[in-house]
């Protein structure tokens, strides 16, 4: 297998490619990132510096230099930046390249890591969502918008080249102890010794996690794997979010969801606060996923549950803080 993997300057990617490495059955690994890292490998690799909004006709010509037959599309604006156009460029026109370009070069197997993300919105239950249930994204923050939209491009390119076997995973949050990005900024601000963690007022959903030990072995099956199709990766069972604030060692602050909002979104405006106002729809309307289908078809059982990632990361974050 001669493997490439956008996005591959991530610490997962990183810990993933030195496992894929080691394997016998892998060839070669491309990295291409923005801000890639040169990782010590066990098989030959190049690690490229990369944009993927650039002409989608450069990345084909990647993949056709160096043999590539399977991709992994990892590159994502993880954290919000205040231009959205650039924000939108990274996601979708980034997605959109890359799947053009492995068509073209006539890519083997494809794997995209969606979004469990991708579901939040204020008309849902909190009924278990399945592999088959339409996404649509909230449009108040952007990355949950963007998973919902390149999930739907994802879909529409298996459908339509069925010649490339294509693998999409919806992944919960992934947390645990190296985890440093949006969602531990979120757990400490406005500081890391705040005691409080802000609430909407009148909403406790259910929240998922994932670790990050499950998601480097997912991400290591996917692309060893002939498996296709749609699957939800989540650890087992739920916590509430009041329960998420208690196990991160703190006290819930709600504030009624006009007030908060504004005092975020104006925050935001500001450059005060590292989040936009609508990523508190992550944390007032709930979006679980069903993860059985990853259990029974993709032959995987989450090894933490949601609960035992959070834990993980909250024991981490307190010897750090210490």
């Amino acid at each position: 297998m001669r493997l490439a993997i956008t996005g591959s300057g991530g610490y997962l990617a990183n810990q993933l490619i030195c496992r894929l490495s080691a394997d016998p059955s892998i060839g070669f690994i491309l990295g291409l990132d923005i801000r890639p890292r040169y990782p010590k490998t066990a098989c030959p690799s190049a690690f490229v510096r990369f944009d993927l909004t650039s002409p989608w006709g450069l990345l084909r010509d990647q993949f056709t230099a160096n043999h590539i037959d399977t991709a992994l599309h990892l590159a994502w604006q993880f954290n919000p930046v205040h231009d959205a156009r650039r924000h939108r460029e990274v996601d979708v026109k980034g997605s959109e390249n890359f799947f053009r370009a492995a068509a073209a070069a006539g890519l083997k197997r494809l794997v995209y890591t969606g979004s469990t993300t991708a579901f939040v919105n204020a008309r849902n239950s909190e009924r278990l969502l399945r592999e088959d249930d339409p996404v649509s994204g909230t449009p108040r923050y952007l990355y949950s918008k963007h998973k919902a939209e390149v999930d739907r491009m994802a879909r529409d390119f298996a459908r339509t080249h069925p010649e490339i076997e294509v693998l999409i995973l919806r992944g919960a949050i992934v947390i645990g102890p190296h985890t440093k990005n949006i969602v531990s900024q979120m757990t400490e601000w406005p500081a890391a010794r705040f005691p409080f963690m802000f609430s909407v007022a009148g909403a406790d959903p259910p929240m998922q996690f994932l670790s990050e030990e499950d998601t480097a072995e997912i991400l290591y099956r996917a692309v060893k794997s002939p498996i296709t199709g749609v699957f939800h990766c989540a650890g087992d069972g739920t916590l509430r979010f009041g329960e998420v604030i208690q196990v991160l060692g703190k006290k819930p602050l709600p504030l009624p969801a006009p007030m908060l909002y504004g005092l975020t979104g104006l925050l935001w405006a500001l450059h005060l606060s590292p989040f936009p106002a609508g990523i508190l729809d992550l944390i007032r309307y709930p979006w679980v996923a069903d993860n059985s289908r990853l259990k029974r078809e993709f032959g995987y059982e989450p090894r933490s549950s949601s609960k035992e990632a959070l834990a993980s990361f909250a024991s981490a974050h307190r010897r750090n803080r210490r």
